[in-house]
């Protein structure tokens, strides 16, 4: 009888535990083990700030398998509470440490790496102090709630606006507390959304009466005699806070890896093959602590998370047992919820996408989630992005109370096969009054990128409308909206024109031919319209506002004059 293949798993979270279980199905016969330096193997540590607002109610709800689970049931040996120090890749040994044991060497023919990421924390001055958190674990999550369960005050700071970030804000208002989120730049998830998306999630969250900081770092914390943090420092001032969460995106876990001689890409990843084996073939990687590839700009990112930790898990539990899958990469796909609206993106933004070097061509298109005349219908807007050239999709961004997973879901897939706008406008969608229109929003989004390519539609940004106004730029912002919709609401200044659509080919003798005029209407539909109007009567410079006031985020004036 041939001796098993002796398979090493070092960390327990999400990758770990995948490729150890998808080994023992493809290899029934193989030694196994699972060094894990927690307590808990399989934890849901993306549902921990639903933990903390208390919408999960038990921590063993957060733990997807008993560690017995993989020791009964998968017949695996798991060693909890351990530490692996040190990997002797000549001899296929590892160091390990265990809390009550002590130190011990453990022999494998196949050694997986999944030792995560951990939160950035940079070398401010009081960081240590008492009561500043981050989150990525259980015992995190259960040092915060201990603390909110005493707290000495109602005021707590995050630092960053990403996605943990916002979870957390609506996590600490659900237990009463007055949030301010300090973000370096300007709008919140910024390393995720453009700025007209990201402009409509500051509004909401404004709403919630969420205190938001952008453009301010933070450059270190004070305390009390007693260590507790009591001020955040930022450039232009001190915040006074009892609480403070850092959440400031993550690190690759790649010590261990780089110690033992493995390659370590730019990105500060384990460098991974399409096979996710390691610079050393006897050792895999996946999960947070690898980098990968991009699969719109074929470049290494790094992508924490749960959902990307799984998919390797799996194909590297399949390569260790003889196989040989591939990874294709990501699109960078991601969602949120934030408090009443749903958030996400994928492939690139439109800043990403002009970096990477490509022509961009974008839509902006607010609109309903189903058929209106179907109750219930709630508002969503999409922006894509794609190659000017080719229609090529590159990403998109979708906000608002409506369904946008879907959207996304359906824009993530249309990545993954170099899918371009006029094949995603061709997709045979779902459609039926409750669940769709007869046009999907990624449809109309398509056909705008389409009209766009082809000379017909000509759109320019809310921001830089924005930024005419502010200089005082002579145009005309021709609003073609109903008299009763601008009584209700509108955009004042001296470049701006009411028109009702119906009255607009009767009434061309008022603007004047030798300026720009810029369109725009609730939604952007009627500004096309009109922008095609003054196309035929001869104009020469119209373009319309994309997603015009229901993606305007800047002020606007309510009611009669």
């Amino acid at each position: 009888m041939s001796n098993p293949n002796r398979i090493v798993v070092i960390g327990g979270t999400a990758c770990g535990p995948k490729a150890a279980a998808r080994a023992r199905r493809c290899d029934p016969g193989a030694k196994i083990t699972i060094i894990e330096q927690g307590d808990d193997l399989s934890t849901a540590t993306c549902g921990l700030p639903y933990f903390i607002a208390g919408v999960i109610k038990n921590e063993d709800d957060m733990v997807a398998r008993q560690p017995d689970f993989f020791e009964i049931t998968m017949d695996m040996e798991v060693f909890t509470g351990t530490r692996a120090t040190s990997i002797n890749r000549q001899a296929h040994t590892i160091e390990i440490d265990n809390r009550e044991t002590g130190k011990s060497t453990i022999e494998y023919d196949k050694l997986v790496i999944a030792t995560g990421a951990r939160p950035a924390v940079p070398n401010w001055e009081g960081k240590d102090l008492k009561g500043i958190f981050t989150l990525s674990n259980i015992p995190d999550a259960n040092a915060i709630r201990s603390r909110l369960a005493n707290p000495e005050s109602k005021e707590v700071v995050i630092v960053g606006a990403g996605l943990i970030g916002l979870e957390m804000a609506e996590a600490f208002c659900a237990r009463g507390l007055k949030v301010t989120v300090i973000e370096a730049l300007g709008w919140p998830l910024p390393a995720l959304l453009d700025g007209e998306i990201g402009a409509q999630v500051e509004k909401h969250l404004r709403s919630k009466g969420i205190n938001l900081l952008f453009g301010q770092r933070v450059s270190g914390f004070i305390g009390d005699k007693d260590n507790n943090v009591r001020k955040v420092v930022t450039g232009s001032g001190k915040i006074e806070t009892a609480m403070v969460l850092l959440s400031l995106g993550v690190k690759p876990n790649a010590g261990l890896a780089k110690d033992a001689g493995l390659d370590i890409g730019a990105t500060g990843g384990i460098a991974v093959n399409e096979y996710l084996q390691t610079s050393d073939p006897a050792i895999y990687a996946g999960g947070d602590c690898v980098e990968v590839v991009n699969i719109v700009t074929g470049k290494k990112m790094l992508a924490p998370l749960g959902s990307t930790a799984n998919k390797h898990g799996r194909i590297i539990g399949t390569n260790v047992t003889g196989g040989s899958e591939t990874f294709p990469g990501v699109a960078g796909t991601a969602i949120a919820k934030v408090f009443d609206i749903n958030v996400g993106r994928t492939g690139l933004s439109e800043i990403q996408a002009r970096e990477a070097g490509f022509d961009t061509v974008t839509s902006l298109v607010p609109t309903f989630e189903h058929a209106t005349y179907y109750p219930g219908s709630r508002e969503i807007t999409i922006k894509l992005v794609a190659d000017k050239a080719t229609g090529r999709l590159l990403g998109g961004q979708a906000v608002g109370p409506g369904d946008t997973a879907k959207r996304i879901d359906v824009l993530a897939t249309a990545l993954s096969f170099g899918a371009t706008a006029q094949d995603l406008a061709n997709s045979d969608l779902a459609y039926a009054p409750p669940y769709n229109s007869a046009l999907d929003p990624l449809h109309n989004a398509a056909n705008v990128i389409r009209n766009k390519m082809a000379g017909l539609a000509r759109g320019i940004s809310p921001a830089e409308v924005e930024k005419k106004l502010e200089s005082g730029e002579q145009f005309v912002l021709l609003d073609v909206r109903s008299r009763t919709e601008w009584d209700n609401m509108r955009i004042e200044g001296e470049q701006v024109k009411l028109i009702p659509l119906p009255e607009l080919r009767r009434r061309l003798g008022e603007l004047p031919r030798d300026k720009e005029i810029i369109t725009f209407c609730r939604t952007s539909i009627r500004a096309y319209l009109a922008q095609r109007i003054l196309d035929g009567a001869g104009f020469k410079n119209v373009k319309f506002m994309d997603g015009s006031l229901a993606a305007w985020p800047y002020r606007v004036v309510t009611g009669t004059k």
